[in-house]
């Protein structure tokens, strides 16, 4: 019994052991879409400015062609939760009559991310120099979280497509109706 019991145990104790170290890899499927790209995308555009604004979508719809899912799925070791994100074009006469956007960044987004960091920055180091030098300096408000300073409106990059002009035809693009 006792010549059992030492090789049991060491067997448990390494399959324990060597559980916490499995390797998981990250999975990542569908399309991957580029913020500014989902930026530049507008009503009335047609289904080629589209196809070369985001690509083909992965998995095509059979059943109804008047609508284009673009899907993304990410997941990680490092995340408890995958991220999913999609994005929803809906067609009329072949041009985009709406599109639905669930979790993917746009370019003001990702502006708004950068300004609420720097903020957040420069507030940390008010704060470790007042604290340094032990007076108590009042620090300039921080704005409204509405409200932009006008270095953030000079930092603000023009829509690329205004919204009285039509969307320009991508390079290599028939320009007949397709």
């Amino acid at each position: 019994m006792k010549r059992l019991a030492l090789p049991t145990i060491l067997l448990v104790s390494g399959a324990l052991s060597a559980s916490g170290c499995v390797y998981k890899m990250n999975i990542q499927q569908g399309n991957y879409l580029v913020p500014d790209s989902v930026s530049q995308l507008k009503e009335g555009m047609t289904r080629s400015q589209v196809r070369f604004l985001l690509g083909t979508p992965m998995v095509p719809d059979a059943f109804d062609e008047s609508r284009w899912d673009y899907y993304y799925f990410f997941n990680s070791q490092k995340n408890k939760k995958p991220l999913k994100r999609r994005l929803t074009v809906f067609f009329a006469d072949d041009k985009v009559a709406r599109y639905e956007n669930q979790g993917v960044p746009t370019q003001a987004d990702l502006d708004q991310l950068e300004r609420d960091l720097r903020r957040a920055i420069a507030d940390n180091q008010a704060k470790k120099k007042k604290g340094k030098s032990g007076s108590a300096t009042p620090a300039a408000p921080a704005p409204a979280s509405g409200a932009a300073t006008p270095s953030e409106e000079q930092q603000k990059a023009p829509d690329p497509v205004p919204p009285s002009a039509p969307a320009p035809a991508p390079a290599g693009t028939p320009s007949g109706p397709t």
